[in-house]
Parts: structure tokens; C-alpha cells; sequence
């Protein structure tokens, strides 16, 4: 049998050709055994055909410039395109690329277009790039102009809604609905701008118009915007590059207006007790704990519990606040203090005792712990709006429209400082890290006692002069 001398021909035959060219020489037709062991003799492997034709295959797919190659698994499937060519300028390396199974044709293709850039490389007509390096920065440019197409009014959306404290918790639903008043001043001006577009001098021009809505509001809208313009100046998490090189926001935030609480007189021991006979009388009490009792604020009025007041040690445990959850419009409910500090112990003076507990007698379930110290009428927790209209109401009686339970709480400071008090046991019944704030807002002015320091200090002066 001269299988040797027509090796060539006899392995670009099928394998039904195979075999029937192998049975007529025979004389006799072959099982799959035989068959297979014949053309092991023929290939000089004791492998079948299929694995030798592969690399047949994988050969015809070489071309005189660069070669794609069929990659196949152990099973003989392609797994894989792999395309090659030399490198253009450096010598004895090769740039490559892997295409997916059914991307045969987007191999070749590649491989088309880039003899074409290596050809304009040869004529000097074009410099030549490399493959990973012309898909970065496509890639690049590609992001860029999405970047340029981001609308300011979806990236102040995903900002406001994306806004945390610095150490990374939620705010609270009072806080994230004033964020979104703060950032109604400023959207309707810029709203229909690209964040690119955004310039100094279009923020100057919204700056130097009429802000009807008051300096407070304006101060407080400038901030926002000039968080969010910085916030677009800083990368992703993802890595991804800044929206925006620099902050266009170069003016100056506005000062903080004079307060009109600086001005309000504490309240006096008249008009408290006015004030309290104008309450009703299961929430009589507020007013003296707000006034007298830790300066309370009216949201941790509502949030006192049976379990916060230590009739023994006449210590009251500020612990809670309300709120009406993450969007403020849900229903009353325990949550935290304004600030870390505010969570403090304070003390209950000894005229407030009998009150205090007449108060829980009347009015509150004292073997539940977890019982309201103040209980409303139609729900579970006093709500601050229920506690703030009966306020409102006494205090016209008292001809005081000027106070509120943040004015008492200023009254509360005020008098201990009267009373000899220091600034940091005012700080601590307040629940105040800082001096500024506790000196600015909650140290009232009170004209009588300003008058006698200065009458006796000019007394004592001029009694020492004259001797």
C-alpha cells in the first residue's frame, strides 16, 4: 500500500473518501477501529485526523501579512480568534488581539484596517499608535463627551440625592427638605444649562439679581451651589475623571445677617407664668422645661419618655427627638437629637418637682416606660406642629409674639448667666460644643442688669478717685 506516497493527497480527502479509498485497496470494508489505525499510519499519529486537520485549518488562516489563527479547546471547538502582525516600529515584536468564536470575521476585518495604518505609518502620511493605546483614548474622548452633555439640573438631582453628613450618615428629613428649598432659589435660573456651560459670569449675573427671598435664604442658596459646582471638581468612586477642571463659584459667600433673636428681651417671670396658664394643661409643663429645665428644644419636648426622668435624683435624660422620617412628611416618630451633644443629663430644680409630679399623675401611663411624657390627644407621639400652634396662641396672650421655644431656650441661657452661671455649664445644659454659637444666639441682651454693672463700676471707680 503506498500510503506514504500520496500522504498529501489523501489528508485533504473527508473522511467518507478515507474510507472508501481505504476499502477499495483493501478489498474489503473497514470497521471504525481499523479505520482509525490506518490513518494513524498515514498521519505518523496515533491521534485521529480531526486534531491534525485543525492545525490544517488553523494554517490556511495565515496570510501574507499578519495571521489569524483559530484557537480550539480539548474538545476541538474554536474558543478563540487570535490575530497577529509585526510590529511597525519595533523590531522582532508583534502586536496582537483576541476576537470571540463568532467574531471571525471582525478579525479579519481588523486586521485589514490596520495593515491599512501601518501602510500610512511606512509613507509617513500617518503616525502609528498602538491598538490598547487608540482604544484608551477613545475611550477617553468618548468620556468626555458625555461629560460635556451632563445637564445641571440631573446632576444637582443626583446630588441632592446622593447628600450626606461628613461622617457619611443620612440627614435628617427636616434637613434634606430645607436642602431642596435652598436649591429651588438657584435651579430655575440655571436649570436648562449644561453643567460646562456654567461660567463665573453667569453665576454673577444670578448673583447680582433681586433675591426676593431674603438674605437668609440667599446666604444659605450660595453655599448649595458652590458645594455642588466643587463637588463636580473631584473624580468618582469609579475613577472616573471631574465633570468640571475648576469651580466656577469665585464670589464670596454672604455674611450672615444680624439675627432678630439677638434682639428678643428674655421672657420674665410674668409672662411665664401667662404663658403657661395660656397651654393647655396637659402640656402646660413644656414651657417651664423649656425656660427653666435644660432650655428643651420643642422637637425634644415631644421626644421625652417616662424612662428619661429620674424622680429620685431629679435628673432629666434628654435622649430623643421626633421627626417625620427621611422625606419629612411621614407619621411622628422617635428619632435622634439635633447634634451628639444634645444628648446630655440635665438637672430638675426643685421648684419644678411639684408640678412635674402632679404632671405625670394626670396625664401619663408611668408603668410604661416607653410612655410619652407629653400625650396627644389623637396619636401615638406629640407632633412639634401640634405643640407649636398651642404656643402660638399663648403667647399672644402673654403679648409676647415674638418668643418661641427656641426663645425660651435663648431665655434659659441668658438667666443662668444672670444668675452667675459660667459659659460652660450654660454649654452644657444647652448641649453646646461651641462658644460662638452659645455667645451669639443664646446669651441675650438684658438692658436693666447692662445698666447696673455700668452704675456700679462707675460708682467704685469715683468712690476710689475721691479718696
Amino acid at each position: 500500500m503506498r500510503f506514504y506516497t500520496r500522504r498529501a493527497v489523501i489528508i485533504k480527502m473527508t473522511t467518507i473518501q478515507q474510507k472508501c479509498w481505504l476499502s477499495g485497496i483493501l478489498g474489503f470494508n473497514l470497521s471504525q477501529e481499523a479505520y482509525i489505525q490506518c490513518t494513524s499510519l498515514i498521519y505518523g499519529d496515533v491521534m485521529h485526523q480531526n486534531r491534525y486537520s485543525q492545525k490544517k485549518q488553523s494554517r490556511k488562516a495565515r496570510s501574507k501579512w499578519g495571521t489569524v489563527i483559530a484557537r480550539y479547546s480539548k474538545d476541538g471547538e474554536i474558543v478563540a480568534w487570535q490575530v497577529r502582525y509585526p510590529h511597525p516600529t519595533e523590531s522582532g515584536k508583534r502586536v496582537q488581539r483576541q476576537f470571540k468564536p463568532w467574531q471571525e470575521l471582525e478579525a479579519r476585518k481588523w486586521l485589514e484596517e490596520e495593515k491599512y495604518l501601518v501602510d500610512l505609518q511606512h509613507k509617513g502620511i500617518l503616525t502609528w499608535t498602538h491598538p490598547t493605546l487608540r482604544k484608551r483614548e477613545a475611550m477617553q474622548e468618548d468620556d468626555k463627551t458625555k461629560r460635556d452633555k451632563v445637564k445641571f439640573c440631573d446632576y444637582v438631582n443626583w446630588w441632592e440625592k446622593n447628600y450626606r453628613l461628613p461622617n457619611g450618615e443620612d440627614v435628617a428629613g427636616g434637613t434634606r427638605r430645607n436642602l431642596h428649598v435652598n436649591i429651588g432659589h438657584f435651579m430655575p435660573f440655571f436649570e436648562n444649562l449644561l453643567l460646562t456651560e456654567i461660567t463665573p459670569m453667569i453665576i454673577k449675573e444670578w448673583y447680582d439679581a433681586p433675591h426676593c427671598e431674603g438674605p437668609w435664604a440667599f446666604r444659605r442658596s450660595c453655599m448649595r451651589l458652590k458645594a455642588v459646582l466643587e463637588s463636580a471638581t473631584k473624580a468618582g468612586l469609579d475613577g472616573s475623571a471631574s465633570l468640571l477642571q475648576f469651580n466656577p463659584f469665585i464670589f464670596h459667600i454672604p455674611p450672615a445677617p444680624r439675627s432678630s433673636r439677638i434682639d428678643i428681651p428674655p421672657v420674665t417671670p410674668h409672662e411665664l407664668r401667662i404663658l403657661a396658664e395660656s397651654m393647655p394643661t396637659y402640656t402646660r409643663l413644656s414651657v417651664f422645661f423649656s425656660t427653666l429645665v435644660g432650655g428643651l428644644r420643642c422637637g425634644e419636648l415631644c421626644g421625652l419618655q417616662i424612662r428619661d426622668i429620674d424622680l429620685d435624683k431629679q435628673t432629666l435624660h434628654v435622649r430623643h427627638s421626633v421627626n417625620r422620617g427621611k422625606t419629612d412628611r411621614g407619621t411622628v416618630q422617635y428619632g435622634k437629637t439635633k447634634t451628639e451633644s444634645s444628648v446630655r443629663n440635665v438637672h430638675i430644680p426643685d421648684a419644678i418637682m411639684p408640678m412635674l409630679r402632679q404632671h405625670l399623675c394626670d396625664y401619663c401611663d408611668i408603668s410604661t416606660p416607653d410612655s410619652p411624657v407629653f400625650v396627644p390627644k389623637r396619636s401615638k407621639i406629640m407632633s412639634q406642629t401640634t405643640l407649636e400652634r398651642q404656643f402660638a396662641k399663648a403667647r399672644i396672650k402673654a403679648n409676647r409674639p415674638d418668643l418661641t421655644f427656641q426663645g425660651l431656650r435663648a431665655s434659659h441661657a441668658t438667666l443662668l448667666m444672670l444668675q452667675g452661671g459660667t459659659l460652660r455649664e450654660v454649654m452644657n445644659e444647652l448641649g453646646h460644643v461651641s462658644e460662638k454659637v452659645a455667645v451669639r444666639y443664646y446669651q441675650l441682651t438684658v438692658a436693666e442688669h447692662q445698666s447696673h454693672i455700668v452704675d456700679t463700676l462707675a460708682r467704685d471707680f469715683i468712690f476710689e478717685s475721691s479718696r
